[in-house]
């Protein structure tokens, strides 16, 4: 009977301890996303006390096609400015709040994991917020300004041809095309996250790799038909340095490899 007694009590101490464990988890999980819509909270309101600032550095991003730097927009609605100045204030808090959600899901998936989940965890993030800052540059300064100015030769073409076009720039399509061409840009360049969990998946057979490097290319050159203006000279540039990239994966990989069996 004692046995049994005791038996019966450690059942209990486990099942209490295990809902113990699941409620300590919601909890943090509760505090975590009632934090996070505190932060996004906040950018909204920052975002949008500075939305004159906010603008202007959005204009800049097309100012290099524009020789006179003399730039204004067109509205034809009464509520338009307001409404793009909300739209401008919840993309940007969006975007920030989505990447304080990333991190704090791998601060709170780290407390569980072994070692070296841990630590292909943490390059993964890395890896992904390496590849969202070469993004916002890279379409700040080069993917953005030759679309613009890809757009704005056929005026001048016109001219030629005694055709006469004044573009005037309405301000909600103006951004509108910039976060098409973000979100767009941003979806490829994540892209090398999944690159490099295949290449991590098939480091030991490099063969595997080298029979679908063609193909790899072949897709990187239909990405960059997506992203770049339609001229070959762009695609070209914007192929060549995601192929760069995927070779840099291909040889970090190899020497992962090489020095794994040496150890």
């Amino acid at each position: 009977m004692t046995f049994g007694f005791g038996n019966h009590c450690s059942t209990n101490w486990t099942i209490l301890l295990r809902k113990f464990m699941i409620y300590k988890y919601l909890l943090e999980i509760k505090y975590r996303s009632f934090f996070s819509l505190i932060t996004w909270s906040f950018l909204m309101i920052n975002c949008y006390y500075f939305k004159e600032t906010l603008l202007y550095v959005f204009m800049r991003f097309s100012f290099k096609s524009n020789k006179t730097n003399l730039f204004y927009f067109l509205t034809t609605d009464v509520a338009e400015v307001f409404v793009a100045y909300i739209q401008l204030s919840f993309y940007i808090a969006n975007q920030i709040t989505l990447i304080f959600l990333w991190c704090h899901s791998f601060l709170f998936l780290s407390a569980g994991l072994y070692k070296f989940e841990y630590a292909y965890l943490r390059i993964i993030t890395l890896t992904t917020l390496v590849c969202w800052t070469t993004c916002i540059f890279t379409l700040n300064n080069f993917i953005f300004p030759t679309s613009w100015d890809f757009f704005l030769r056929f005026q001048e073409y016109l001219l030629y041809q005694n055709l006469t076009f004044h573009f005037e720039v309405k301000l909600n399509e103006y951004l509108i095309f910039y976060k098409s061409l973000y979100y767009l840009c941003n979806l490829i360049f994540q892209v090398a996250v999944l690159f490099f969990i295949f290449l991590d998946l098939f480091r030991t057979n490099v063969f595997i790799i080298k029979k679908l490097r063609k193909v790899f290319y072949f897709i990187f050159f239909i990405l960059s038909t997506f992203v770049t203006p339609p001229e070959v000279l762009y695609q070209l540039i914007m192929s060549i340095c995601i192929i760069l990239m995927y070779e840099l994966l291909i040889i970090y990989m190899i020497f992962k490899t090489k020095l794994g069996t040496f150890k």
